[in-house]
């Protein structure tokens, strides 16, 4: 009688498993620094492709101040907001070691979680890489009875394994 395999440790993938496309998300927090890190060095090992991918929120100027913005006006905003993000992302990848590494930055507008699982079917990922935020405890209750985070509906929805490192 042969022996059942031992059932893989938690958050490692099973035999067999080949990340080869890894999308690492960032909101450029110390959290989702920790999160490309983890990534980086995954993509390096595998010799995996490594796309980041920041999503710039688009601006609903019509609930906050109850005007409407023209669709000029709107993407000439989301545009800004690009621009500004895409200056973040260098500066987020600033001092850290790319080598050995094909990496595929990333910035669009709209609704983060949306944007994540969408991008991460375009391009065929295998793996999305999120951070957790820290917490207070009471911020944590709070979230999950109003609403639920993005890092939780990335791994509700994904089309593939997601990672969360804290």
């Amino acid at each position: 009688m042969s022996r059942p395999e031992p059932a893989p440790e938690r958050g490692t993938p099973e035999r067999g498993t080949t990340f080869r496309r890894i999308v690492a998300t960032t909101d450029f927090t110390p959290g989702s620094k920790r999160a490309f890190r983890r990534a980086l060095t995954l993509a390096r090992d595998l010799g995996a492709e490594l796309h980041l991918l920041h999503v710039a929120c688009q601006p609903n100027l019509r609930s906050v101040f109850f005007v409407r913005v023209s669709g000029d006006a709107m993407e000439r905003l989301c545009a800004r907001a690009r621009q500004r993000a895409r200056r973040r992302m260098e500066d987020f990848l600033r001092g850290e070691d790319l080598e050995g590494v094909r990496l595929v930055p990333h910035v669009v507008t709209g609704h983060p979680a949306r944007e994540i699982v969408g991008y991460a079917e375009r391009v065929g990922a295998d793996l999305i890489v999120v951070g957790e935020r820290p917490e207070s405890r009471s911020q944590h209750l709070l979230q999950h009875v109003a609403f639920e985070s993005v890092g939780e509906r990335v791994r509700r929805t994904a089309p593939c394994s997601v990672l969360t490192v804290r």
